[in-house]
């Protein structure tokens, strides 16, 4: 059982990154932002819209939502590593120390 898990939560995070990579191949590129507010608002406005929801509903949008997640940290790592991101200092830009 737990073996099971574990391959499935491996397979969900694979899918999450050939997802975006997929879909930047399709020349079709979404700002992170908007992953990053779908992972939260797919599940808040319908639980706040409707009381009583059936379980494979919930649980349909708990996994949309990881997947918006992942998408959102998949699609600010290619923009990090393209320097599309203001702020971030990469490691090339310390000079090496000497270790003595």
């Amino acid at each position: 059982m737990k073996i099971g898990i574990i391959l499935f939560l491996i397979a969900f995070i694979i899918a999450g990154v050939k997802l975006v990579g997929f879909l930047q191949k399709k020349g079709v590129f979404i700002n992170r932002w908007v992953f990053g507010f779908s992972a939260f608002l797919i599940v808040l406005i319908p639980v706040i819209l409707f009381e009583n929801l059936p379980t494979g509903v919930m649980n349909g949008l708990y996994i949309l939502s990881g997947l918006f997640a992942i998408m959102f940290f998949e699609t600010g790592r290619i923009m990090m590593e393209k320097n599309q991101v203001k702020g971030v200092i990469r490691a090339s830009h310390f000079p090496k120390k000497n270790k003595k």
